[in-house]
């Protein structure tokens, strides 16, 4: 008797760690397809007038369905963004976007999944204030 009930109790433990790690496995998958964000660069931003900047990005980071910017330390406005790819290849992305400190872009759909970004290309300007010095950051959605 004693060893039925260790038996049930076994097989019981043993379907409950199966059942855990399938649902692990399945939310791993749907992080998977959700995707993440990863920073690619940031840059600071002049104290005056209309700036632009680059961020390196490079074969390394990977390839990425879309991007987004993020303002640090003060309000930047963007004028235009151009993700250029390591095949050469230009992506215009429509930007005139009013950043807020700490604020963020909304995603950038990039063109062509298949190709890994070279480099970020931004024209903004800073919006004058006593705050501090604005810093604007590359995520890309992997």
């Amino acid at each position: 008797m004693q060893f039925k009930k260790l038996a049930v109790l076994a097989s019981a433990l043993m379907c409950t760690g199966l059942a855990a790690s399938d649902v692990l496995a399945q939310g791993r998958d749907n992080d998977r397809r959700a995707g993440r964000w990863v920073e690619l660069g940031c840059q600071q931003v002049s104290l005056f007038g209309k700036d632009h900047d680059t961020v390196r990005v490079g074969r390394r980071e990977g390839r990425f369905k879309a991007i987004r910017l993020h303002a640090r330390g003060a309000d930047v406005e963007l004028r235009s963004v151009r993700v250029i790819y390591t095949n050469g290849q230009p992506d215009d992305l429509p930007t005139r976007h009013f950043l807020r400190q700490g604020g963020y872009t909304p995603p950038l759909d990039l063109r062509g999944w298949e190709r890994a970004i070279d480099r970020v290309d931004m024209v903004y300007k800073t919006v004058p204030n006593f705050k501090g010095i604005a810093t604007v950051c590359v995520e890309g959605l992997q």
